[in-house]
């Protein structure tokens, strides 16, 4: 399988059409009903948020418009990616019941823990715990 790089441009647009899709949710709106406030088509609407297309600065104004949120905060550059990453994690879990939320938080410190000694520069195989017997 080959691997096409992204452009800065199509990360940008992937970036702010998770912000619109995150503030549309926040709102308990439709991608229907964001489409009707801004006098486009429901699927552009999705195209959007998945990065797959870059809307007009008319369409971007409405979007914001109808989201209540500034067009400053959609297009900052992200310098918080953990942030973004942690919220993605939330809304993942976002309405489960708390079984589900209690086993992904487990297989989440178990995923941690085994990265940080995987990427430890003593290696997986070395212990850190140095207490004596």
């Amino acid at each position: 399988m080959l691997l096409r790089k992204v452009s800065p441009v199509e990360a940008k647009s992937a970036c702010i059409g998770k912000r619109i899709r995150r503030a549309r949710l926040a709102r308990k709106m439709t991608q229907e009903s964001l489409s009707e406030m801004c006098g486009v088509n429901a699927s552009y609407i999705g195209q959007i948020e998945r990065g797959e297309k870059q809307p007009s600065l008319r369409t971007l104004i409405a979007i914001c418009r109808s989201l209540h949120v500034d067009l400053s905060s959609l297009l900052e550059t992200d310098t918080s990616a953990p942030d973004a990453s942690v919220q993605e994690l939330l809304d993942v879990v976002h309405g489960c019941p708390a079984e589900i939320v209690e086993v992904v938080t487990q297989h989440a410190r178990v995923v941690v823990s085994t990265f940080r000694k995987l990427r430890s520069p003593a290696g997986p195989n070395v212990h850190s715990d140095t207490t004596d017997s």
